[in-house]
């Protein structure tokens, strides 16, 4: 029997689908990390169609809707998880959304368990927990050619009938199998359930002397063996898989770490040299906008505002949207065809060295993305000790917010000169070198903190490497959308409000007798300089040049200009922080915007634009780049022709940038991670310690070599 009349239930207890008066049915795709289960999840249902915290908790919710046979179905893709015994936060959530537990959330009608055909054995221990549950339940065996190509062979209808559940094959990427999946999600629905036989014998047949736990798994697996047999069926390949040749390389110690320093260098290479046409059209088209802003606009404080202040800011922002798309693109990439789990794999070495556990890798991985959701991430790690640890060194990876600031100066101020070979350029080096100053430095703090505040061992660390697989395009095109977006998002809010507020402070107060006054005594002060210097004073020219260029209009108008901002209240600001950023070798307006960009580090772009747009370019200015760029490679100190920003300058401030904890939004998430807000102050703390350190040795260092 299937429904009762009124459509409510089965008299087994089964949901049914029966005059559910238009309400969608909640699936739940539960299963493994590394199963597909993302993969399935965008085949079903597509891009999500919300994408946010589960009510309470700081655990990723993602949700999607579709509809199959006419039945609309809501789809929840829980945490990836080993089991339903809980150990870690994510784990937490994933059994409460299952038994109903969770405020906001429905209780699903129907659970998906996503299992690995390749590795049947390990996937159906969570598939045996799942139909203990109750509900009604259907086996999706992913990663199904891939077992093919292994030589795997599973009769799934065997498998269902020993299960007492459907068990569907699903080629996710081809969406071969969908509909299937799709028409047994319907009918499970309104079947009688069945628990699979056997198990429970099993599970009394255990020695009791072993731990509860054991015991459990014990029975549990012994009874999969017995589920499996005459079920699952191995014809050993012809020759050895290319993926696990592959392999062999890929995972060696030394081979295995070229490559992967190879393939990064080459990425940060290509970022350069494929974006840089489409940098320039963004540029010149921001270019064109502020010419016609300036012309339709009267002269004043509004066009100021307008083209100063926000098309400066934005437009210093905008710019870099290529090379951000043209990172991501690779990174999804790499991620996508299995690339990067090999990279941990590697990697889980040198944590171990530093004190941090083999499952820190993911965190620090997404970390390079945000901070924010690698800190969450850290959440899987079940080990207290390591959780803490890595979410303290997690901001040091260098996020994508710092990527702009690294691009922006490595291609003004680096030389673009080929290192040992063509393809590759100093500035692609000087930007692999940013990323790992924070990786060093982060190895170095968890070394520390491992041996002194967090001593113990490390969480140890098993890793089932995915088999290599084509990149899903819509996938990988998601992921730079996603990014990119996030980006201008930030451009279209933040950066242009701290632009507004950074233009106003800059502007204002004005008093044309104070900037008079000022340019006046600038000039007696030339004019004593060049009284008092020899003929041959290779000074002589420089003060010449610049007292000359006071008595023209335009020289006269920068001058004015600079001492407007100098004495307006980001000046007096300015000359505040002024000592504390000297010995760096920034000027009182770098450190203004250092000090602008800490709610968000991708403000300084606009911050810089907005504070060193005073005017007109040298004529002497060298052409290329833009607008930007080119105003920083212009800007002087205050009262001297001597420039702001050298190579040691530049290298300075990306030291500061990389190691500095400039992102409001990552301290809030650590206090809420940790349940105190000790240890947001305490990374605030440390990490601008360490920053403040770095851009004077890199400053010092670097002047010292330069003579």
């Amino acid at each position: 029997m299937t429904a009762t009349p009124d459509g409510s239930a089965s008299p087994d207890g089964s949901p049914s689908l029966a005059g559910r008066a238009g309400r969608p049915v909640v699936v739940a795709l539960l299963g493994n990390p590394n199963t597909g289960k993302s993969t399935l999840f965008s085949a079903l249902a597509g891009i999500p169609t919300r994408i946010g915290n589960y009510p309470g908790v700081t655990v990723e919710e993602k949700l999607g809707r579709f509809s199959h046979r006419g039945q609309s179905i809501e789809l929840i893709d829980l945490p990836g998880t080993y089991s339903l015994v809980p150990k870690s936060p994510d784990e937490q959530v994933a059994v409460d959304v299952l038994y109903g537990r969770l405020a906001g959330v429905p209780t699903p009608d129907c659970v998906v368990v996503v299992a690995d055909a390749t590795n049947l054995e390990r996937n159906l221990y969570l598939a045996t927990q799942a139909l203990a549950l109750g509900l009604p339940t259907v086996v999706a065996l992913t990663l199904s050619d891939v077992a093919d190509d292994k030589g795997i062979t599973i009769d799934s209808a065997e498998l269902g009938r020993r299960l007492a559940c459907p068990v569907v094959r699903v080629v996710a990427p081809t969406r071969a199998g969908i509909d299937a999946l799709g028409d047994a999600v319907l009918s499970v629905m309104q079947s009688p359930r069945q628990p699979p036989q056997g198990l429970d014998a099993h599970l009394s047949a255990v020695d009791p002397r072993h731990e509860p736990a054991a015991r459990e798994a014990i029975a549990r697996y012994a009874w999969i063996e017995q589920l499996l047999s005459g079920v699952v069926h191995r014809q050993p390949p012809a020759s050895r898989p290319l993926g696990e040749r592959i392999d062999d390389v890929l995972t060696h110690r030394l081979w295995g770490t070229l490559v992967f320093a190879a393939t990064m260098l080459a990425m940060f290479s290509s970022i350069f040299w494929l974006a840089t046409p489409l940098m320039d059209g963004i540029s010149s088209g921001m270019d064109w906008v502020s010419g016609l802003a300036e012309s339709l606009l009267p002269e004043g404080a509004i066009r100021s505002l307008v083209v100063n202040g926000v098309l400066a800011g934005v437009g210093g922002v905008v710019v870099f949207v290529p090379q951000i798309a043209m990172l991501f693109l690779f990174v999804a990439i790499l991620e996508g065809c299995g690339y990067l789990s090999r990279a941990a794999f590697l990697m889980d070495r040198l944590l171990c060295s530093v004190g941090l556990g083999g499952k820190s890798f993911i965190p620090l991985l997404s970390s390079f993305a945000c901070a924010i959701p690698g800190i969450m991430a850290a959440r899987t790690i079940e080990n207290p000790r390591d959780r803490l640890l890595t979410i303290l060194v997690a901001p040091l990876m260098s996020c994508s917010a710092r990527l702009p600031v690294y691009l922006l100066l490595c291609g003004a101020f680096v030389p673009n000169v080929a290192v040992g070979v063509s393809w590759l350029r100093l500035p692609a080096l000087v930007l692999a070198g940013m990323y790992a100053v924070g990786v060093a430095t982060a190895a170095l703090v968890a070394l520390l903190l491992s041996q002194t505040i967090f001593r113990g061992p490390p969480q140890p660390f098993v890793m089932e490497l995915p088999g290599w697989r084509w990149p899903r395009w819509p996938v990988v095109l998601e992921r730079v959308r996603e990014a990119v977006w996030s980006f201008l998002q930030n451009a279209g809010t933040l950066i242009v409000a701290v632009s507004i507020v950074v233009w106003a402070l800059s502007s204002y107060p004005h008093n044309d007798a104070v900037i008079d006054a000022d340019v006046a005594a600038r000039r007696e002060v030339l004019s004593a300089r060049l009284a008092g210097l020899k003929a041959d004073d290779p000074d002589q020219t420089d003060v010449a040049e610049e007292l000359a260029a006071l008595d023209t209009d335009d020289g006269l108008a920068a001058a004015r200009r600079g001492a407007a901002q100098r004495h307006s209240a980001l000046g007096w600001m300015g000359r505040l922080v002024e000592p504390l950023v000297k010995p760096l070798g920034w000027d009182w307006r770098l450190g203004c915007a250092a000090i602008a960009s800490f709610p968000a580090r991708e403000v300084v772009l606009g911050t810089l634009a907005v504070i060193y747009n005073l005017g007109d370019i040298d004529p002497g200015e060298e052409e290329g780049g833009t607008a930007l760029v080119r105003r920083l490679r212009a800007a002087t100190w205050d009262g001297t022709n001597r420039k702001v920003f050298t190579l040691p300058v530049a290298l300075s401030i990306m030291v500061f940038f990389a190691l500095c904890a400039q992102c409001a939004s990552t301290l809030v998430v650590i206090g809420r991670e940790t349940s105190s807000w000790l240890w947001p102050v305490v990374t605030f703390t440390y990490m601008t310690v360490l920053a403040w350190l770095g851009a004077f040795a890199t400053y010092q260092i670097g002047t010292w070599m330069g003579g």
